[in-house]
């Protein structure tokens, strides 16, 4: 069995056209997509068009969240309401229909973040002015309820493979967004340093397990322009560079 893995798209269709476009050329028997999929000042409405004609198992991330808790009121955040002026019930029913996690033929567990918050990265750790994986005890424990051997999570932004004594966890990076910086839980700054957009692919053949990273090039400049229409020079720069 060969999975897709997804996450952190954020309105970025020019990425995501050329990541299922790949994704179609492997010949992938499932889409799993980690959520976060619609914020940004690109194309929602796009990027939703094509999620829901590959027919991809997704989930909700804490952006998805977000839109849909400020619907019906004036959030203040120009890129939300951008957002919120793209939709249309079809999409707020589609993001009110995803859940919190999901799990795969009983082999593979997926959430955005982590098991227990779709904000709190489950393999980084992050303090002031540094950014480290968590131990592996640290990660069995938190994983230790969760009966599948894989575990899949997005929310970082950073592809990372951890393999511990209990699980293979897997982040596939972000398909629309290779860079970003946040405040909390303290300022910090997530980068690839590349504009390509990344993905997984998870190999299954019977006890044998392969992932392989992927990261495509594609036309960065046009989603980046985008963003600069739509009044975020922030994100044309994190789109183009993959660095904050």
């Amino acid at each position: 069995m060969k999975i897709a893995i997804l996450s952190d798209i954020h309105g970025n269709s020019y990425a995501l056209s050329k990541v299922l476009e790949d994704i179609r050329a492997r010949n992938a028997d499932a889409i799993i997509n980690l959520g976060d999929s619609l914020y940004g000042p690109l194309n929602p409405s796009g990027t939703w068009e094509m999620l829901n004609a590959c027919h991809a198992i997704n989930i909700s991330g804490n952006e998805d969240r977000i839109i849909l808790e400020n619907l019906t009121k004036d959030s203040g955040n120009k890129t939300l309401e951008y957002v919120k002026s793209q939709i249309d019930n079809r999409m707020t029913d589609w993001l009110r229909s995803l859940p919190f996690d999901m799990i795969f033929n009983d082999l593979v567990y997926g959430c955005h973040a982590s098991p227990l918050s779709d904000t709190e990265y489950l393999l980084e750790k992050v303090s002031e002015n540094h950014i480290d994986i968590r131990s592996q005890m640290e990660l069995d424990e938190l994983l230790k309820e969760k009966t599948q051997k894989i575990i899949v999570c997005g929310h970082s932004h950073v592809p990372n493979i951890v393999q511990t004594d209990c699980k293979l966890i897997i982040n596939p990076g972000s398909v629309g967004l290779p860079a970003y910086d946040d405040d909390l839980p303290v300022y910090h700054r997530m980068q690839n340093y590349s504009p390509r957009a990344n993905y997984s692919i998870l190999n299954v053949n019977g006890e044998s397990v392969s992932v392989e990273r992927v990261a495509l090039e594609y036309d960065f400049e046009s989603a980046a322009r985008l963003a600069e229409r739509n009044g975020r020079n922030d994100w044309a720069h994190w789109i183009r560079t993959g660095i904050v």
